[in-house]
């Protein structure tokens, strides 16, 4: 039943419906290959029950054994779902279940002709893209942390096994693109389909426009008294009529944005629908709606450029094991350039905006020590140890192929437009890339061919020095070709510490950066600043006090707290190594103007 909705007593002709429905249903359920069903009675505890019922036919050997997905496509780390499961126990009796490795069940006892049924309990409490999040007013069920599967689970071995799930009684509405067949009942063609959609459930509503005569969704869950539901969907409408302007084809039948309002934020792509979330404030507060539609541009874009354009190493897919690709800077690189360039196309942002948002990506870039110490291609190829699992000391080792992969497209796309006289751009490579590629992956050298067949130029010195060294990038070409300035920010004036703090009630340091005052001084992560030169640091912001202080040559006496001592430590400020800069145009004409135009599209007054 629906949240909210009194109860009453149905008619003896309705119960008859159900029962015939029932019937159907039960039938139809038999000829799935994986048939799961799910009961949702403990979800207040962030539970809920899977009935796992298997056919024979759908495990390769005699051995009954199954697995749970250790990782879920486009979030590359290790998550070990199956450290949420419990009472994982055969219903048949006379059988026993007995684990073989972490994420691995056989079931011993049953007869050669026998169905594997199994039941289990799963805890979902992580509010995340990636995890199982079950709460009565919003659930977020994720497959590859929910449905187990014949062993080995990959894609090749479980490429035939049709699925279907059902739901048990539940309050709220259920939105899915899983295939429905009735009340609460959905279909996949395979496995592969049915972990690339997710399952959102509680109190949704439901906003429905068409682009490109193909139908989508924009559903909202979550805390929306405050969400501007009109602007998002017109917005939304907007930005996805120009990223398929931008590919030319669009290669689904339906698709779904589950936009969950939890005053967090992300975003995961799946092959037509993605789940983002954000705050509830959003709509009202311009920077932070910006960044929402960036990142509903950055989800969507991905429908191409990963889930069908994609590195070879990126499916079919081992559920089981790490795979990996140096081609991340291209699946997640170019479409964080693309992201925020296609809000700015879509007349959703202004050029100013537009100017901000790559500043950000050029300072983050230059801020980070670890540019220095890893090559793009090799941090793409480390995502698994790096990028998900941050330290207080990896912004010293380590580059986000994301955030330097999106300068380096920005690099390239002016590098290409430069070399062709504007005829060709990165835009022209996509596309190609996406009509050659999309039906097979590609591999990184068979990528970088495809730009010097579409620039009709050798660009092997452009990647050697920009991905595979630990070249710092130069970006003076596209200020240049851009007519743009680099102009250090009159914000940026305090003496450099170099040193973050949490937002704690204590000024606890999270990370120190390499060559800084802080790390010569001996300041390390866990250390609590007390005071400097005897005067208490503020608790709410205690780096304000740097307001107060200068450079100068003889030190501060830093008071710190570690490991329950106090120590004082002799800090010398000094001036940052790295000023924020901020991009800015030069003194328009008609030809820069028409050069603008090119890449950003005509400009747009402020949006309120």
């Amino acid at each position: 039943m629906k949240l909210g909705r009194p109860y009453s007593p149905p008619k003896r002709w309705v119960l008859n419906l159900v029962v015939m429905v029932f019937l159907t249903l039960n039938c139809g359920a038999q000829e799935a290959s994986l048939f799961y069903r799910i009961d949702t009675e403990e979800i207040k505890n962030h539970r809920i029950k899977v009935t796992a019922t298997l056919s024979p036919e759908a495990f390769p050997t005699a051995k009954r054994e199954v697995g749970l997905p250790v990782w879920t496509p486009g979030s590359y780390k290790i998550r070990d779902y199956s450290r949420f499961l419990s009472t994982v126990e055969c219903l048949t009796p006379g059988t026993e279940v007995v684990k073989t490795a972490k994420n691995r069940w056989e079931i011993q006892g049953l007869k050669k002709n026998q169905p594997v049924k199994l039941q289990y309990s799963v805890y979902g409490h992580e509010l995340t893209v990636r995890t199982n999040y079950f709460t009565p007013e919003l659930s977020l069920f994720t497959g590859a942390g929910i449905f187990v599967a014949p062993t080995p689970v990959n894609s090749e071995n479980l490429a035939d096994a049709t699925c279907r799930v059902e739901f048990g009684p539940h309050e709220g509405d259920i939105e899915t693109n899983l295939t429905s067949v009735g009340p609460g009942v959905y279909t996949a063609a395979n496995y592969d389909e049915l972990l690339d959609r997710p399952i959102v459930m509680g109190d949704l509503e439901v906003l429905e426009f068409q682009a490109g005569q193909t139908p989508h969704k924009l559903v909202q869950a979550g805390h929306r008294q405050y969400w501007g539901k009109q602007k998002s969907l017109a917005d939304a409408k907007a930005l996805v009529q120009t990223v398929q302007d931008f590919w030319g084809v669009i290669p689904y039948k339906k698709y779904a944005f589950y936009n969950l309002i939890t005053d967090t934020r992300g975003g995961l792509e799946h092959r037509d629908s993605t789940v983002v979330m954000t705050g509830r404030f959003a709509t009202r507060e311009r920077e932070k709606y910006v960044a929402w539609l960036s990142l509903l541009s950055h989800e969507y874009f991905h429908t191409w450029n990963v889930k069908r354009l994609r590195p070879v190493a990126l499916g079919p897919f081992d559920y089981e094991e790490e795979v990996y690709t140096r081609s991340l800077w291209i699946a997640e690189g170019i479409t964080s350039y693309y992201d925020d360039l296609l809000v700015r196309r879509a007349g959703l942002s202004t050029r100013k905006e537009y100017l901000k948002a790559l500043s950000d990506q050029l300072n983050k870039f230059y801020q980070t020590p670890g540019r220095l110490h890893i090559s793009l291609t090799d941090a793409s190829f480390d995502a698994w140890i790096r990028l998900y699992q941050d330290t207080d000391d990896l912004h010293n080792s380590n580059i986000s192929y994301y955030n330097k992969g999106a300068v380096v497209a920005w690099l390239l796309d002016t590098r290409i437009r430069k070399l062709t006289q504007g005829r060709k751009t990165l835009d022209d490579v996509m596309r190609t890339a996406y009509e050659e590629f999309s039906q097979k992956g590609f591999t990184e050298a068979q990528f970088r061919k495809l730009v010097n067949k579409v620039s009709g130029h050798d660009l092997s010195s452009f990647f050697q020095r920009n991905l595979d060294s630990l070249n710092d990038l130069d970006i003076q070409e596209a200020l240049n070709y851009w007519h743009l300035t680099w102009e250090v920010s009159s914000k940026d004036s305090k003496p450099y510490l170099g040193l973050s703090t949490g937002s704690g009630p204590r000024a606890v340091v999270e990370k120190v950066y390499q060559g800084s005052p802080a790390a010569e001084a001996g300041l390390s992560p866990g250390d609590e600043i007390i005071a400097v030169d005897e005067v208490r640091v503020p608790e709410t912001k205690p780096l304000s006090i740097l307001d107060n202080l200068q450079v100068r040559e003889e030190p501060y006496t830093f008071t710190i707290a570690r490991l329950g001592r106090i120590q004082h430590k002799q800090v010398v400020l000094s001036q940052p190594k790295y000023r924020q800069h901020e991009l800015k145009f030069q003194e328009t004409d008609s030809a820069k103007e028409a050069r603008w135009q090119e890449w950003l599209g005509p400009e747009r007054s402020d949006k309120d």
